[in-house]
C-alpha cells in the first residue's frame, strides 16, 4: 500500500465513522484491565458499549478484541 492509498483510506474512514451501540453478555472471568476505550455500562449481565467504527461488524469486532484482553485467566 503506497502513501496515496493510505491517505485515501484514512480520509474514507474519517468521513464514514459512526457510533454504534454494541450489546453483548459479560464474559466469564471478566475484569477491567487498564483504560476502557469505549463509553460502556454493565447492567444485569449485559455490556452496552458505544463504539466508533465504519460499520457494525467492525464495531462488534473491536469490542470483542477489547473483552479478550480483559479476561482474568
Amino acid at each position: 500500500m503506497n502513501s496515496t492509498d493510505m491517505a485515501a483510506n484514512l480520509i474514507f474512514r474519517a468521513k464514514n465513522l459512526n457510533e454504534f451501540i454494541v450489546i453483548t453478555t459479560v464474559p466469564e472471568n471478566f475484569r477491567f484491565n487498564g483504560l476502557v476505550p469505549f463509553d460502556m455500562s454493565i447492567k444485569k449481565g449485559e455490556i452496552e458499549a458505544k463504539v466508533w467504527a465504519v460499520d457494525f461488524d467492525e464495531a462488534a469486532h473491536r469490542l470483542d478484541q477489547y473483552l479478550e484482553t480483559c479476561k482474568d485467566d
